[in-house]
Formats: C-alpha cells, sequence, structure tokens
C-alpha cells in the first residue's frame, strides 16, 4: 500500500512545472507547437489536439472559467459549477482551434519571465507581426509548487477580463443555463 502511494505521489508531481524550470518548458512546448503548425496538411482539430496535449497540464482551466465568471461563480451549486467549467474549457478550445487558421509562420519567442510575488510569476513572449513586435503574456500562480496558467494577455488583452466582461453583460439580461448553451455550441 505504501509503495502505491509513493507511485500515486511521484505520478502526480512528476508534472509539476517548477518555478525555474518555466522560460524553458514553455518555449519547449512553444517551438513543439509551431513546428506542429508548420507541418500541419489541415485538418486544424487535429493539430489542436496535439497543441492542447503539451499545454494541458499548465493551463488551469478550471480557475480561468472561476475568474471569468466573477461574482457569478460562488452563486451555482456544485453541479452548475462543473457544467459550467466544462463548457467554458470547451468554448476556450474551440475559440483557439478557429484561429489556428490565422497562423502564417510567425515565431513565438519567450522573452522574460517576471516573479511578481510568491505566488505570481509573468512570462512574456513576443511575435514579430507585419515588422512590429507584439507581445502575449501568459500569468502563472503558485498552486503548491505547480505553477499553472490561470490568463493570458494577448497583445495587451486579457483573455479572463475580456470572458467576465462578456459574461456580465450576457448574465444581466439572461440565465447561466442560456450561456453554458452558448459555450457548448461555438462551432469552429
Amino acid at each position: 500500500m505504501k509503495i502505491f502511494a509513493l507511485l500515486l505521489i511521484l505520478n502526480l508531481t512528476c508534472f509539476a512545472l517548477k518555478l525555474e524550470n518555466i522560460s524553458t518548458t514553455m518555449q519547449t512546448n512553444i517551438d513543439k507547437s509551431l513546428q506542429i503548425l508548420s507541418q500541419s496538411k489541415g485538418d486544424k482539430t487535429l493539430v489542436a489536439k496535439d497543441i492542447f496535449a503539451l499545454f494541458d497540464e499548465i493551463f488551469d482551466y478550471k480557475l480561468m472559467a472561476r475568474l471569468s465568471l466573477g461574482k457569478f461563480y460562488e452563486k451555482l451549486d456544485k453541479n452548475e459549477q462543473e457544467k459550467y467549467e466544462k463548457a467554458f474549457e470547451t468554448s476556450l478550445k474551440n475559440s483557439f482551434t478557429s484561429k489556428l487558421t490565422l497562423y502564417k509562420d510567425q515565431i513565438l519567442k519567450v522573452k522574460k519571465g517576471e516573479q511578481k510575488n510568491e505566488k505570481r510569476y509573468f512570462l512574456s513572449t513576443s511575435m514579430m507581426i507585419d515588422g512590429e513586435e507584439k507581445f502575449v503574456i501568459f500569468k502563472f500562480y503558485n498552486n503548491q509548487n505547480d505553477w499553472l496558467i490561470y490568463d493570458v494577455d494577448v497583445l495587451g488583452v486579457s483573455i479572463v477580463q475580456t470572458y467576465r466582461s462578456q459574461f456580465e453583460d450576457h448574465l444581466k439580461n439572461e440565465k447561466l443555463e442560456t450561456l453554458i448553451t452558448k459555450l457548448e455550441n461555438i462551432k469552429i
């Protein structure tokens, strides 16, 4: 029984992203993603699936979902939270997948990391678009020494804040169930 518990602990911690490995791991995964994109011949759903396999362990989709819903999240019961989190992740991934056709051989490079405090770390990356350097910032939090992404700023716009603003507007006039249905039905 002790051996099983030890193996379980080792298995759970082997995917933990340590602070000192964030830049290297992210650049490696970004390079692999760009290679997958450059070698792809068509089906963007398959390409996205390969890219998600590289990053799923690093993104905390549940926290992103919770932050995106803001104060409304705590009003949900456990089942509603789980349903919403799943719909949010599906929507986020479908949105990403639909934008893969915009990729035109750009190269994303890790520029620098900055530890904001004990619990926050921002990793700046950049790419050249039409001769101008554009930035993407991956925001990490410390989850018991496993650093996970809770937000991404793309060209100065936070994904979580954008969703939160859209969801607040939606929930002023509509029920959560209609929001979940919309998230579930976003097509690629």
